[in-house]
């Protein structure tokens, strides 16, 4: 449980919100950050993790009320706490982290409050590699994860043709699909090419080509180094992805998206694409494991 000092400036974290007072709202997350800190450092990860829960809540409820300056420094302070939470290798506590930049930056596309979404991103993106090169996979699939749920609401918001923080979930989840699949972390490669795919859904529900056509590109790259290392289920699930792109974006008229799709569906060895039983458990495992994860962060 929270202290007394606790609760009352998590109140006036929210309080300032509904006031529109931004000098409020950084005090408490000040406060919050220093104890939080403390309580890694002094390992109470439960306590920690409370923290979090609260930073998180401040920074979805700022923005909200469309006040910026807040939620920068709500995704500021998880960051710090981030970083304190790698370093005593608190794990539990790093991915709620995580997972709170998706929930921020999500919020924060569907308000078109691009420069919050487009911070939440870019922090996710970097520290997916850092949690990929370390073989980290829970961490990585997390960061998975929030770059998705912050691309499919970029992607909802219709922008023109391929705006500038889809491009930027895209790129991310890109790397680390490659990134992953180099440092033979299967599901997380999966877990990529899953939420590529539904943001390809996404954008072809919006008539989005472009986006489309550059999502078709990631998934072939992921896959491809899926292929290299002999990855059955991420390989499958690539042409799977691919095919559904160019089923569906055919059905749409999207021509220049289909015939993308369909290109990069044709260089794959059909060998390699083994369509089987275990392949697809795997892959319905994977995604069931990351909607639980998504969901439960909430």
């Amino acid at each position: 449980m929270f202290s007394k000092e606790e609760d009352k400036m998590v109140s006036m974290g929210f309080n300032s919100i509904n006031e529109g007072f931004d000098e409020g709202v950084s005090k408490a997350l000040n406060f919050l950050t220093e104890i939080g800190t403390d309580y890694l450092n002094e390992r109470k990860e439960p306590e920690a993790e409370k923290t979090v829960v609260s930073i998180k809540e401040i920074g979805k409820a700022a923005t909200l009320q469309g006040m910026e300056n807040a939620a920068v420094n709500a995704i500021r302070a998880l960051e710090k706490l981030l970083q304190c939470s790698i370093e005593q290798n608190t794990q539990d506590t790093t991915i709620q982290v995580l997972l709170s930049f998706g929930a921020i930056g999500k919020i924060a596309a569907e308000q078109q409050m691009e420069t919050v979404a487009k911070l939440a991103a870019s922090v996710l993106g970097k520290s997916g590699n850092t949690a990929a090169l370390l073989n980290n996979e829970r961490e990585t699939m997390a960061v998975i994860i929030g770059l998705g749920e912050i691309g499919k609401a970029v992607t909802r918001v219709k922008f023109p043709n391929l705006s500038e923080n889809t491009a930027i979930c895209i790129s991310c989840l890109g790397d680390i699909g490659k990134l992953t699949a180099q440092k033979n972390l299967e599901e997380a490669a999966v877990g990529v090419e899953l939420m590529l795919q539904e943001m390809a859904a996404e954008a072809m529900q919006e008539n989005l080509q472009d986006t489309v056509r550059s999502i078709a590109g990631s998934i072939e790259e992921v896959g491809k180094k899926a292929e290299d290392e002999n990855m059955e289920s991420a390989v499958f699930q690539a042409s799977s992805a691919l095919q559904t792109i160019v089923s569906y974006a055919g059905s749409k008229y999207l021509n220049d998206a289909s015939i993308a799709a369909k290109i990069a569906l044709e260089s794959f060895n059909e060998l390699d694409i083994i369509n089987d039983e275990d392949n697809i458990k795997n892959i319905e495992a994977i995604r069931e494991t990351m909607r639980a994860l998504w969901v439960n962060s909430k």
